[in-house]
């Protein structure tokens, strides 16, 4: 979610300093109040998770490959994101911004 929270925190950051050009304490502001609920979000993770993904020794990266390359073959990812209940759930909507709809058309 790094590089996409990147793409939307661009576009909502140029999306207010567009509506606010002359005052850009509150564009900073406004996007602080767009961008929060998405980023609690996508940082809703649990450290003991990623440090599986992170192996130290040349045997728990071989464990970890062959691991995923068996997961992904059972298309369990899938099956995980069919069934889960997780919060990044698509609820939070992408602000629409008229003006720069008018520029890109």
């Amino acid at each position: 979610m790094g590089v996409s929270g990147s793409l939307i925190g661009a576009y909502v950051l140029a999306g207010e300093i567009n509506k606010n050009p002359e005052n850009l304490s509150l564009a900073f502001e406004n996007y602080e109040k767009v961008m929060r609920p998405f980023v609690r979000k996508i940082q809703n993770l649990k450290p003991s998770l990623l440090r599986l993904g992170i192996p130290k020794t040349q045997r728990g990266i071989n464990l970890f490959y062959n691991v995923t390359k068996l997961a992904l073959s059972l298309r369990i990812p899938e099956l995980i994101a069919k069934f889960s209940s997780d919060d990044r759930d698509g609820s939070w909507r992408l602000p629409e911004y008229e003006h720069l709809r008018e520029v890109s058309n």
